[in-house]
């Protein structure tokens, strides 16, 4: 059987890369819109995401006549596929597994759009999927209370043994995570920079470690950086300072003490505030219903942050518990395996 997947950015990438491992005993033909995590897993990549990596609405009007580009050619290849897999990436994702819906293809979304936060409108197109796999505890209840066929199938980050290692660095370390997309990276890094420098003025011993994408390099005085290692950033460090995201999960499940940031352009970020409806930004605090990691959104005061990030070093033994804890919410209640069976109507 032949199937596409249709990814988005860096963290769909990795999660639709766990999806292939487990899917590997069918047999099957992967072929997907994705980067080095799928192919590494022998699937074959025919369109990069990163050209299409953006955050928040403005964004992507600048990018639409390449979104548009990439979405004609994903639909030329997907449609000849037996089973079309979305993961994440909902502003892409969703409109396309619609067209090839209509075209009579079985589409799974891997990774359910956060309906509950804002545009609860999508749901009625989740509804029309055969089936959603949700990664987070209180979404298959509240999908399936408009008719989805969900699935709490768990966070591959809480069910797969990841494999971090621990960068050597004199402590105490404040480690930083700006995120893996352009417009993501280009507004929140000078600010990170700027917050490590009033560290450094609070805290002469501070050392600093950057996980940067690639193509990225920082010049700066006990700073410390690596390419695609955000987990490996994340462990190695006393306290994180990060965009709010993926890694804001892999710091909870390390238990490390965490200041998430967060800013998109302002047009983006006024329509966020009409439209969400939830208090948090940070996937663990929406989880857990209470602000376990302190949120900079849009306004970012780095004197304040770097404040917080060194009174949180005192606070490091409050977030140790929160790794197994935070890693059991996650766990899920099905296998990936048995729900493609059941979806599928295989053996």
């Amino acid at each position: 059987m032949r199937v596409f997947i249709s990814t988005g950015e860096l963290s769909g990438d990795k999660n639709a890369s766990y999806l292939v491992r487990k899917l590997k005993v069918f047999g099957w033909e992967f072929y997907a819109l994705g980067g080095e995590n799928l192919k590494k897993e022998g699937v074959k990549v025919v369109e990069d995401p990163e050209r299409i990596s953006v955050v928040g609405l403005q964004e992507a009007l600048l990018k639409l006549k390449e979104i548009n580009r990439i979405k004609r050619r994903v639909i030329s290849e997907a449609i000849d596929a037996d089973l079309i897999i979305g993961v994440d990436f909902p502003g892409f994702n969703l409109p396309l597994l619609k067209i090839l819906k209509s075209l009579g293809k079985k589409v799974i979304y891997y990774i359910s759009p956060q309906v509950w936060a804002w545009g609860k409108w999508r749901v009625r197109d989740l509804a029309i999927m055969d089936g959603v796999l949700c990664v987070l505890p209180f979404e298959e209840e509240f999908l399936r209370s408009y008719g989805v066929r969900a699935y709490f199938v768990g966070h591959p980050m809480a069910k797969e043994g990841f494999i971090s290692e621990v960068i050597e660095i004199e402590g105490p370390v404040f480690g930083f995570l700006p995120g893996s997309r352009k417009d993501e990276v280009r507004r929140l890094l000078p600010r990170m920079i700027r917050i490590s420098q009033e560290i450094k003025k609070i805290l002469p011993s501070s050392n600093f470690l950057f996980s940067l994408p690639k193509g990225y390099s920082l010049n700066l005085p006990n700073a410390f950086f690596v390419h695609g290692r955000g987990r490996d950033v994340i462990r190695s460090s006393d306290v994180v300072i990060s965009s709010s995201g993926t890694a804001t999960l892999e710091s909870a499940l390390e238990g490390k003490p965490t200041i998430v940031l967060y800013m998109v352009s302002e047009i983006t970020y006024w329509v966020g505030r009409l439209i969400l409806k939830v208090p948090y930004i940070s996937l663990p605090n929406i989880i857990l219903r209470r602000k376990i990691f302190p949120e900079f959104v849009q306004h970012i005061d780095p004197k304040e942050v770097a404040n917080l990030a060194v009174e949180m070093l005192e606070r490091r033994e409050e977030y140790k518990n929160l790794s197994e804890s935070f890693s059991n919410l996650l766990k899920g209640k099905y296998d990936e395996v048995e729900v493609f069976k059941g979806i599928l109507n295989l053996p």
